[in-house]
């Protein structure tokens, strides 16, 4: 019996490999005095079915603020 790598496993049906990536982004909304910023943890992932991206609020010196 042969031994699968990730790969093959992911083509494999129901099998499922996934990989993902988080970054952070800054955001700024409002003009003047009514400015505000934020930071949005982006989640990024690739796997058998597609890419999907998931944004969620996060602490303001994950961007570096």
């Amino acid at each position: 019996m042969k031994k699968l790598n990730a790969s093959e496993v992911s083509n494999v049906v129901g099998g499922n490999v996934t990989n993902c990536v988080v970054s952070y982004e800054q955001n700024t909304t409002g003009t003047g005095a009514t400015l505000v910023k934020n930071c949005r943890k982006v989640t990024t992932c690739k796997g058998k079915f597609g890419e999907s991206v998931t944004r969620v609020p996060a602490d303001l010196v994950s961007c570096g603020l």
